[in-house]
């Protein structure tokens, strides 16, 4: 497992240290219909985990425990409103 700084473009200016494992496998049918597998490990695993959550229709800060998430939505008010 990796700690890792995530954000969206959904939540521009906000981040937040999300845990994933550093290393996954993957398998996924190319644009030809074939099966393929594959294997990643550090930034490509997390950004893996990452955009396979939002496909599964899980953001991110759903990772975070409810007191974090709650903290990061105020920041990402206050920085939304601007100065």
């Amino acid at each position: 497992m990796i700690p890792h700084q995530e954000g969206s473009v959904s939540m521009p200016g906000v981040n937040e240290d999300i845990t994933r494992h550093a290393r996954v496998r993957i398998s996924y049918h190319d644009v030809h219909g074939n099966l393929q597998t594959e294997e990643s490990e550090g930034l490509r695993a997390v950004c893996h985990q990452h955009e396979i959550d939002q496909l599964n229709g899980l953001f991110w800060i759903m990772r975070l425990s409810r007191l974090r998430r709650e903290r990061l939505i105020k920041r990402f008010e206050k920085v939304s409103r601007g100065p």
